[in-house]
């Protein structure tokens, strides 16, 4: 028998089977609040159960919201989505951003490194020497002969020797998942953004002689909407729980909506 248009779609009943699920979690996490809290003093477990409240909650907000990506075409994913959902008695705020408006210290060109890391304070003598060391760095062979990559913006201080710091100044802006030497525009945090914005750069160096930059993926125009970086806060009595995730949206992967390239918690506060 035909569905009928209104119908709920397979992937629509998979995200609200997700979101059950994560309620369903929530309440156990609750049961075992209420047996610590019986056996222990109520202040210190009382905010011990809340922040295992939030951080369920959390983490079922952002899965969430990956269902809810997944489940659009590709072409109608917006470069950037917000979203506000009640989760097991917490409030949880979810923000998304296409992972191509990121700057990839894995492809991009000298001067556009050098201008990043400019632009996140770093001293100009230094920023363009780590810039020229970077493309120095990833156009050496490794000892299996393929060209050397970061694995994560954490690896940048280790990488080659740069200043360090390096790494946490470029946090907010930097991915290295994407292989783009160009940011997409329509997704690239604010700042980032302001930087691509400009026609040119009187203070950006010229490229080292002898040092290239891969063009596999293109060198910017629109994002592709595949891989995703979400962020998830959730609220809960006095407790703020936060987590972060980059999802390959473009894998599958059974029972979810895509792969894990990233997964921490950005933070817990009372």
């Amino acid at each position: 028998m035909p569905r009928r248009p209104d119908a709920p779609g397979p992937r629509a009943k998979g995200s609200a089977l997700v979101v059950a699920l994560w309620v369903a979690l929530l309440l156990g996490v609750a049961g075992i609040a209420a047996v610590r809290l019986a056996a222990v003093g109520a202040g210190g477990a009382q905010v011990e159960a809340d922040l295992a409240r939030a951080r369920a909650a959390a983490e079922g907000g952002l899965w969430a919201a990956a269902h809810r990506l997944a489940s659009q075409p590709r072409d109608q994913r917006p470069p950037v989505a917000a979203f506000e959902l009640p989760l097991g008695g917490a409030a949880v705020s979810v923000q998304a951003a296409d992972e191509d408006g990121r700057l990839d210290l894995n492809a991009a060109p000298e001067p556009l490194l050098a201008a990043a890391f400019r632009m996140a304070g770093v001293p100009a003598p230094d920023a363009e020497a780590a810039g020229a060391g970077l493309v120095a760095w990833r156009e050496a062979s490794d000892p299996g002969g393929g060209r050397r990559r970061l694995h994560a913006v954490a690896d940048l201080d280790a990488a080659f020797g740069g200043k360090p710091g390096l790494a946490e100044a470029v946090r907010g802006v930097a991915t290295t998942h994407t292989g783009r030497a160009a940011p997409a525009p329509e997704a690239a945090p604010p700042a980032l953004r302001a930087l691509l914005s400009r026609p040119d750069d009187p203070a950006a160096p010229p490229p080292r002689p002898g040092l290239r930059t891969p063009q596999a993926q293109g060198s910017g125009g629109a994002g592709r909407r595949i891989v995703w970086r979400i962020t998830a806060e959730a609220r809960y009595g006095a407790v703020t729980a936060r987590m972060a995730a980059v999802l390959d949206l473009g894998t599958a992967v059974p029972g979810m909506p895509g792969r894990v390239l990233e997964w921490r918690d950005v933070a817990d506060r009372p």
